[in-house]
């Protein structure tokens, strides 16, 4: 264990130093990494010096996410009203009604075999080749209609696709 902790001092203070800003973190860190992976080799045979000091080293970037992550978090301090012009407006059920009945009228609009086809893919995550034997076509053109149909019903209920990058 002190060869490990030997071997990945270096770096632990430099990824405290990068990733919070203060690498006086980097020994209190470090503990915390030693601690977690005594409990993970107490469980296991004996092992190597590079073995224990990938542990230490996922051990040790966990427990400086973690802290991150709790430097990150935000608190609102104030009553309600002063925080409440931050909130998006409730969206009314009725909107919710409308959106829910203008999806089943363009889903009736859909050919069964591609709602079918489409149900496989996204519902039930069958891999296209599963759906082509199915539906008795091939793949490329089971995937291809899918693709036409989701770009259908997105035009329709405008939504707007974000270009691939």
């Amino acid at each position: 264990m002190r060869a490990a902790v030997r071997a990945e001092w270096p770096e632990a203070r430099n990824l405290a130093a990068m990733q919070l800003g203060d690498e006086s973190l980097a020994h209190e860190l470090m503990e915390a990494a030693i601690d977690e992976t005594k409990e993970q080799l107490a469980d296991l045979l004996p092992v190597s010096v590079e073995e224990a000091r990938t542990l230490l080293s996922r051990s040790y970037r966990n427990a400086v996410r973690r802290e991150r992550r709790g430097r990150n978090k935000y608190s609102l301090v104030g009553t309600a009203d002063d925080v409440e012009f931050l909130l998006d407006p409730a969206v009314s059920s009725s909107e919710a009604i409308n959106a829910q009945q203008d999806l089943a009228k363009i889903l009736r609009e859909t050919p069964e075999e591609v709602k079918h086809a489409l149900l496989m893919r996204y519902g039930a995550r069958s891999r296209w080749d599963e759906i082509a034997e199915q539906m008795q076509g091939s793949k490329d053109s089971v995937r291809i209609r899918c693709q036409r149909e989701i770009s259908r019903i997105r035009k329709r209920l405008g939504i707007r696709v974000r270009p691939e990058q």
